[in-house]
Formats: structure tokens, sequence, C-alpha cells
């Protein structure tokens, strides 16, 4: 479970600095708040990756994924993250075990 709290911490650090990212030209004066989806990051930093991983899955799986697949990912990055972080966070902690007293 401790890896699951790990990506949890990962995840939430990921989606601070992608709303950071997004909410700085807004605090700064210089425009509006515009959340920025995760493809959109993807076109960003890797172009050549995004194109080769749209081939490799429709490639290798059925057509109807590929779509799917970027509805989910055109989501800000800051919600997904900080979902992911949250799912994470939620099955990695820590049970406590549960103290019965019958008397």
């Amino acid at each position: 479970m401790a890896v699951l709290r790990f990506l949890a911490s990962l995840f939430a650090l990921i989606a601070v600095i992608a709303l950071v990212s997004d909410a700085t030209p807004a605090l700064s004066g210089l425009g509006a708040f515009k959340a920025t989806s995760v493809i959109g990051f993807w076109r960003e930093l890797a172009p050549s990756a995004l194109l080769t991983a749209r081939t490799a899955v429709t490639r290798m799986t059925f057509p109807w994924v590929w779509p799917m697949l970027t509805s989910v990912l055109n989501l800000p990055a800051f919600f997904l993250f900080g979902a992911l972080a949250i799912v994470c966070g939620y099955f990695g902690r820590r049970h406590e075990p549960m103290k019965l007293h019958i008397n």
C-alpha cells in the first residue's frame, strides 16, 4: 500500500503544478484562467509521442478506444491528476485495526 500512497503524493504534486501553471497568467493579470487538458500538455511537450501513442492504441485495440481515451485526456490536468491522487490515497490508506469491546 506504500506504492499507492507514493503515487497519491506524486499525482497530487502534478495536480498542483498543473493548477499553478494554469493560474499564473490569471494571477499576474495577463489573461483569464484557462485550464489546460492533459492532451494539451502532451501536445506541447511531446507531439510525436502523442501521434505514436494514437497509432499504437488504434492498431492494438478496438477503434472506439482512442476516442474514449481522448475524452478522458481532454479533462483539465489538475482535475484528472487530483482525482487520481484522491483515488490512490483512498485505496492506499492505512487501516486501523477494529477494536471491539464486548461486555
